[in-house]
């Protein structure tokens, strides 16, 4: 089990733009905290907000914040642990904080990246395949959200679905995903300029079957034969989504706090 250098290498390609590393401040050795600036190619997640973003990366530290609030965060952040940057105490802390600028902690999220020691799965040919105008002919008629998203900022531009029955449609004459049709569908996303990002959909009358392993496994390779990187995302409490990760070849790579405008309630 190990994760290619060269894949790590792209992910720290990517982390350059989402957090503008160039500008960044070299708190220690292990914290980097830049001003918000939004490069082109930078991974940018719906309806968060960049006034504050952060993950943790084998033991480094990337902020990005607005640059009147970076001399307060590096005070509060410079003797943080990324070991244990995560634990409750110390994300109420920063909520805290952020709510006195009517922002708050959304959620946290653990992502992963592919294991080179992976087995290859074979590609069944009862699988169907859609690109990115038969994604967006099922816009309307899609009702399944973790697989494709449809996100202004993370646009679907490829999924794989196994079919409840084989040689019947999953989709009508005018595209439009048919409800039923499927036992499960795995989705990817154009996140940034470097990487791409798996979701996926299991029917709860096929959940068990291994339909969701099958799915993401053989998504993730066509994805690596395009020469970009995969990545699969959850709920550090998401412990299905977990092993579906692991089952398929992948391997926990970083964790990532996600901030947005508070909401008034």
């Amino acid at each position: 089990m190990r994760i290619l250098k060269e894949h790590l290498d792209t992910l720290q390609k990517q982390f350059d733009l989402d957090f503008n590393l160039k500008e960044a401040t070299k708190v220690n050795d292990h914290l980097f905290i830049a001003p918000n600036r939004i490069l082109e190619g930078a991974r940018i997640i719906n309806k968060t907000d960049p006034f504050f973003k952060l993950v943790v990366f084998f033991g480094k530290i990337y902020v990005l914040a607005d640059p009147d609030t970076i001399p307060g965060w590096i005070e509060i952040l410079q003797d943080s642990s990324a070991e244990w940057f995560f634990n409750f105490g110390h994300l109420r802390k920063i909520d805290h904080i952020l709510n006195e600028y009517d922002r708050e902690i959304i959620d946290t999220h653990i992502y992963f990246l592919p294991d080179a020691d992976a087995e290859i799965v074979s590609e069944s040919p009862d699988l169907v395949w859609f690109d990115r105008d038969a994604i967006d002919l099922m816009k309307d008629s899609f009702p399944y959200k973790n697989a494709l998203c449809y996100s202004p900022t993370q646009p679907d531009y490829l999924a794989v679905a196994f079919p409840k029955n084989n040689g019947q449609p999953i989709t009508d004459k005018n595209g439009n995903f048919i409800e039923g049709s499927v036992k499960g569908i795995a989705g990817a996303s154009i996140d940034g300029k470097y990487v791409r990002q798996i979701g996926i959909d299991v029917d709860p009358d096929s959940r068990g079957e291994g339909v969701a392993t099958t799915l993401v496994s053989v998504l993730k390779q066509r994805i690596l034969k395009e020469g970009v990187l995969p990545f699969y995302g959850t709920s550090e409490s998401h412990s299905v989504s977990r092993m579906v990760a692991i089952k398929s070849g992948f391997l926990p790579a970083y964790s990532e706090l996600v901030v947005g405008k508070k909401e008034n309630k």
